[in-house]
């Protein structure tokens, strides 16, 4: 008897275990709106952190249900939401970024120049901790730049990484039989070595897109070329360095680049605001989302 009552409860809970549960996970995938967040309590005129953090890619990623935006997607959700808020009375541009793809840093400085006119406001630049290659290109849509004496800067220009495997293959067995409609089809695949046409075509369209930068850098700055002479070959600097080489206008804080936008927006006391999503950290000017 026992045993029956035994086998019959044992049949009982894996058969409710076969049962199928209904789980949403629509709101994994689905991104929360944006929401003000108040770093400063001021007056009624607000000053606007936008933030371009990480590296720069017009997409974000999906970690399993949860989908992480570019810093072009977020850019372009945060000027949507401030467009409408015409209490903005000027921006802090904060960086901390490395760089990342030329299209999407060149698409970050576009939109913010373009924010910033239209809506006839100014744009502080404020660089934390990094604000180098296309971070920096980002932050030329600034009138002025403020950098933490911590912080680097610079590394002008474009690089285009590319590896051979040809040797590897050659000590493993391996043939690279690819099929092209034309002799520079497959340049810079890394199944074998460049040739010396190879190198000068892509060395040239790297060329031409590092000229294109340094194009920027002479518009937005008052470099000389003496200071030209000098990071023209991509080097990462300091901050010091950086306003020696006329790339920043001031080594100071968050307080300075407050102050600065305040004196060209001619507000005083600002609120000060960031747009964050449900769930992000609250923080103050220096944390991440």
């Amino acid at each position: 008897m026992k045993t029956r009552l035994f086998l019959c409860a044992a049949l009982l809970f894996l058969l409710s275990g076969c049962a199928f549960v209904s789980v949403d996970l629509s709101s994994l995938t689905q991104i929360s709106p944006l929401e003000e967040r108040v770093i400063r309590e001021g007056s009624d005129q607000k000053i606007l952190v936008i933030e371009i953090l990480g590296l720069i890619r017009t997409t974000g990623s999906r970690d399993t249900f949860i989908h992480r935006q570019g810093a072009l997607e977020r850019l372009d959700n945060v000027l949507e939401k401030a467009e409408k808020d015409k209490k903005i009375r000027g921006v802090i541009l904060k960086i901390d970024s490395p760089g990342g793809a030329y299209t999407a840093s060149d698409l970050v400085f576009r939109r913010i120049r373009e924010y910033k006119t239209e809506q006839a406001i100014p744009v502080v630049g404020c660089i934390v901790d990094q604000g180098a290659s296309g971070a920096y290109m980002a932050v030329l849509a600034a009138d002025y730049i403020v950098a933490l004496p911590s912080s680097v800067v610079g590394n002008v220009g474009v690089l285009l990484p590319s590896v051979s495997f040809e040797g590897l293959m050659e000590k493993v067995g391996i043939e690279n039989q690819t099929i092209t409609s034309g002799n520079l089809k497959d340049a810079g695949t890394p199944l074998r070595d460049m040739t010396p046409e190879e190198y000068e075509l892509l060395k040239g369209i790297v060329m031409e897109f590092s000229s294109h930068f340094m194009s920027r850098v002479k518009e937005a700055r008052p470099v000389t070329e003496q200071d030209i002479a000098v990071f023209q070959d991509g080097r990462v600097v300091t901050s010091k360095t950086g306003k020696d080489l006329h790339l920043v206008d001031e080594v100071g804080y968050y307080e300075d680049a407050l102050k600065k936008v305040e004196s060209l927006a001619h507000v005083e006391d600002p609120t000060v605001i960031v747009y964050r999503r449900k769930g992000e950290n609250r923080g103050g000017f220096y944390s991440w989302p």
